[in-house]
Parts: structure tokens; C-alpha cells; sequence
């Protein structure tokens, strides 16, 4: 059935999602220490901290550098409030998915209230079938607060892989008073952790067959850290509580080959990661959408914005102009 893969994609898209906020969630307090760069990461990182709810921002940007075909920066980006339920238990959020490429925009909302996953689109809600929402919140019911925190438990670990630090000064992120630190990074042990993450998400039943890979072959790690160079990780950790308030990750990635001469001559890509968070551990509401329809109305829609969008694309590429694809 045509709907299969779509409804797959929108699981893939809320299952990503909830990763992203489960990383925030952990548990108990940090500990007391030196002020040294090197202690406050390990106070960030390798301590447990209460993160309950909040605000969360995560963007990646992708700038292609000498590409004829590719023009302009390509960037995602999600936010919106989360509030944990529990150890164990999918938390409530309420997120808003952006993309932007080759002028054209893209919005769309996923949203858990712990018992049910709606996708808004163009003002309108569609409710996940109930048996995958309820094979997401099986495969992360190990995925809560404990011990090592949210970022270990999807297998990223920055103290692996940050090399460096140093203080840069204080900073306020979202009103909070920070420490700002910057460090370098060691890409093969960082692409480890990538892999193993691909892994989770693998394991977890919200990747394999939507062509999203499982896992880097040792080649491929190899290759990569050998061309990526000096790249570098800015961070912000609470002045009082030395819990993650922004991560900031910026390298560019040498481009060759066939990959280039597909891309129209790409020779460079520089790739921009953020994610913060605000409110922390302020009450965060997630209401039911309103308007919620079968979720077949949500592929056929979506079916249509894509037949618009490949419409233009191929225009563009014969000369044509691009424009909103007005899925917003």
C-alpha cells in the first residue's frame, strides 16, 4: 500500500523526536568541584542532573561550498515544550519540525501526550495509528531518567570525545546564567558514538528498512575523521547547577569524487549543530490537538505537497524558479 511508507516516516519522525527529548531528561544533582574546564564538563556530562521539562531547540545546518546545482544552506530545525511522566514512560512534547532547501519551506508539528501521537500539517491534525505509537513507547520504555543520563543512554558520550577545554567566559542562555566552554573533538571516537546510536535507533524498530543506515563500517569512520579538520564544540553548562544548557558543534567536511561530480562540483560541506534548552524544569502543558482526523488524510496531503515540490525542483533544474512549497 502506498500509505505504508508515509506512515512509517511519520513514526520515524516522532520516534527521532522523542529521542532528542528523552536526551534531556535525567536525574538526581550534580556534584561540587573545581571551576576548571576539564571538571565542569565532567560535572555536565558525567553527572546526574533533574531535568524534568522545558523548552527544547535542536538545528542543523548543512552549507554546500562550490556546488553549481545546490544552492544555499540546508537546515532543520525543532522546538517546542516537553515534560517528562516518568522513569521509563514516552514524555509529553509538542514539537515543531522546520526544513528549509532550495527555497522551499516546510513545517510540520509532532505531538505525544503519553498515550497518544498526533502529526499537525497545515492546520489540521492526524492521529498515529495506535499500535505504532504504542510500539514507540515499548521501545523507549528503557530510554528514561536514570543513572548515566539521557545522552548515555542513547549511546553519545561527550566526555569520549571532547579534547581541550578550555573556559571562554560567562554567558546568560534563555536567562540562565552560564559558563561558556570550548573544546576540541575527537571525530573517530565521536562517529563511534554516531554509530551506536544508529544502532539504538535500529534496535529499536525506528529505522532499517526507511534507508536510514544502522550503522558506520569502521572504513567509513576512518575515512571521515581523516578528512574532517580541527573541528570544534562551544558549550554552556548552568553557572549553579552545571546541567547542559546549549551544545554548539561546527566542522566542514572536504567533498570529492563521484559524490562531487553528482552534487554539481560540491567540493566542501560545512555542518552547524545546536541544541539548548530553556525553562528547565518549568510545568510544561501538552494539550490533545483539536480537528484530529484519520491519519489516511495526512498521507494523501502529504502526497501532494511532495508531487509539488519534485514539480519545482525539476523546473529549477531546467532553468525554472523555485518557490514556497507552501506546506507551512
Amino acid at each position: 500500500m502506498p500509505s505504508r511508507p508515509r506512515r512509517r516516516g511519520a513514526t520515524i519522525l516522532l520516534a527521532l523526536a522523542t529521542a532528542i527529548v528523552i536526551a534531556a531528561c535525567g536525574s538526581s544533582t550534580s556534584s561540587s568541584g573545581s571551576s576548571g574546564a576539564q571538571t565542569l564538563l565532567n560535572q555536565t556530562f558525567g553527572g546526574k542532573h533533574t531535568v524534568k521539562s522545558g523548552v527544547l531547540s535542536f538545528g542543523l545546518t548543512l552549507t554546500p561550498g562550490g556546488s553549481s546545482s545546490i544552492k544555499g544552506p540546508i537546515s532543520l530545525g525543532l522546538s517546542g515544550p516537553f515534560q517528562s511522566r516518568g522513569a521509563g514512560k514516552l514524555p509529553e512534547s509538542n514539537l515543531s519540525i522546520t526544513i528549509d532547501a532550495l527555497g522551499h519551506h516546510g513545517q510540520l508539528g509532532i505531538v505525544s501526550t503519553g498515550t497518544n501521537g498526533y502529526i499537525t500539517l497545515q492546520g489540521a491534525a492526524y492521529q498515529l495509528p495506535a499500535a505504532d505509537y504504542q510500539k514507540l513507547a515499548t521501545s523507549f520504555s528503557s530510554a528514561g531518567s536514570g543513572q548515566t543520563g539521557g545522552l548515555a543512554k542513547l549511546g553519545i558520550k561527550p566526555l569520549h570525545w571532547l579534547t581541550s577545554p578550555s573556559v571562554v567566559g560567562s554567558d546568560s542562555v534563555a536567562g540562565a546564567p552560564t559558563t561558556h566552554i570550548r573544546a576540541n573533538v575527537n571525530v573517530a571516537t565521536l562517529l563511534n558514538d554516531i554509530s551506536t546510536l544508529l544502532g539504538k535507533a535500529a534496535a529499536s524498530g525506528a529505522t532499517g528498512t526507511a534507508g536510514i543506515p544502522t550503522t558506520l563500517s569502521a572504513a567509513t569512520r576512518q575515512k571521515i575523521a581523516s578528512e574532517v579538520k580541527n573541528p570544534t564544540v562551544d558549550i554552556w553548562t548552568g553557572t549553579s547547577d552545571h546541567t547542559l544548557r546549549k551544545l554548539a558543534l561546527n566542522l566542514t567536511v572536504p567533498v570529492s569524487g563521484q559524490i562531487a561530480s553528482l552534487a554539481g562540483g560540491l567540493n566542501s560541506l560545512g555542518i552547524g549543530l545546536t541544541l539548548s534548552y530553556a525553562s528547565l524544569n518549568q510545568p510544561q502543558t501538552v494539550a490533545t490537538p483539536a480537528n484530529v482526523q484519520p491519519f489516511t488524510g495526512f498521507t494523501t496531503k502529504l502526497r501532494g505537497i511532495i508531487s509539488q515540490i519534485q514539480g519545482s525542483v525539476g523546473a529549477s533544474a531546467l532553468g525554472g524558479s523555485t518557490g514556497s512549497s507552501g506546506s507551512s
